[in-house]
């Protein structure tokens, strides 16, 4: 019976190690570092499996070519190859006999068999790993000591058979208990992420909404100079009356759609509220702010010339007017700079809706009191 409990210990052991590093992990405490880590906290665990031989009746080494696979199939083949670095270098050391025999067979084939059925995604999280692939891979190492006891000469004996099912019946028990952990970890991971992006974007456009703007733009404002730009859909009441509020949400879908498409790669679109929206620019010289703006007024007064939702005469034109205004340095308040575009904005209403206007200050005054 004692000579069972070796391997059912090291595979609690391997089970255990593998559910500190999920929690680790999921505390982010290593994910910025977990290219460097991982192969190094896997190359440990591999050890840890070699510091309890199994018995030689059962005719089979140790565990350290578990973590490997692990490495292989969530990662790919050059962290798992990395894996196989500190082990290598135990089993030279403390290995009598033909330490490449084992570092061959228990360390660097694991590593090239997992990293077929590797997935970029698993790595990501975005994607359980089938627990069919812990049978592949148990079946594949039973594959290789029946080869390996073959080549040296051996006879495949009943018991030895019978040992060697055994043990790949823990191995494969192992690996789906430890895919199960990892499996459900990115479940719940993903579930927050869902949660996070549900309060961080607007149900209706899904755009972005102003409690992830916010962060985002004072962050780079602290960085650089930054162009806000007040973005507000003209005759918008007029048009949810005329038409009614589906069309009105339809429209602002549309809006948002189309802006989202035509700003700059580099810049930032989130809904402001109601039919406004707000766009963090990078570009900040006047002259080529205007004419961004101007252009995308221009987009949506060309795309919705056609708009009609009913057989009455296009009475409502659908356009935009933008406010915009550049931070001075990084030193000012992002809330100064939005109020800014927010007084521009106000005066290309007042100046005829369809236009942009950028904050100057005795410009503004002029228009606002006119």
């Amino acid at each position: 019976m004692n000579t069972y409990l070796v391997p059912l210990t090291s595979a609690c052991t391997l089970i255990t190690l593998n559910y500190v590093a999920v929690k680790i992990r999921s505390k982010m405490l290593i994910d910025s570092h977990e290219q460097a880590l991982a192969p190094m906290l896997t190359g440990l665990a591999s050890i840890v499996m070699m510091l309890v031989p199994f018995p030689a009746s059962l005719g089979f080494i140790d565990l350290r070519s578990l973590p490997i696979f692990m490495a292989g199939i969530r990662y790919g083949f050059a962290s798992a190859l990395l894996s196989t670095l500190l082990p290598t270098i135990a089993t030279l050391l403390f290995t009598d006999g033909n330490p490449w025999l084992l570092i061959g067979q228990e360390l660097l084939i694991p590593a090239v068999l997992a990293a077929f059925f590797h997935n970029q995604e698993y790595r990501s999280g975005f994607m359980d790993i089938p627990i069919k692939h812990a049978l592949q891979l148990s079946i594949s190492g039973l594959v290789l000591r029946c080869i390996s006891q073959l080549a040296f000469g051996s006879v495949l004996t009943l018991p030895f058979l019978a040992n060697q099912l055994l043990i790949t019946g823990i191995i494969f028990a192992t690996f789906a208990i430890i895919l199960i952990m990892i499996n459900d970890e990115n479940r719940n991971w993903r579930l927050q992420r869902e949660l996070e992006l549900q309060a961080n974007q607007d149900g209706l456009t899904k755009l972005p909404n102003l409690r992830s703007f916010l962060p985002i733009a004072a962050n780079l404002l602290r960085k650089r100079n930054i162009a806000i730009l007040m973005i507000d859909l003209d005759n918008f009441k007029q048009y949810n009356d005329f038409y009614g509020h589906l069309a009105g949400d339809q429209l602002l879908r549309d809006i948002s759609s189309l802006l989202r498409h035509h700003i700059d790669e580099q810049d930032y679109l989130a809904r402001y509220g109601g039919e406004e929206f707000i766009l963090l620019s990078a570009e900040t010289n006047p002259a080529r702010l205007t004419v961004y703006a101007k252009s995308l007024c221009d987009k949506v007064a060309e795309t919705f010339s056609q708009h009609d939702q009913s057989d009455q005469p296009k009475a409502i034109p659908i356009t935009i007017s933008i406010g915009m205004a550049i931070s001075p340095n990084t030193s000012v308040e992002l809330k100064k700079v939005i109020s800014e575009a927010d007084q521009a904005l106000y005066a290309s209403k007042h100046g005829g809706k369809n236009r942009a206007t950028l904050f100057t200050i005795r410009p503004l005054q002029q228009k606002m009191n006119a």
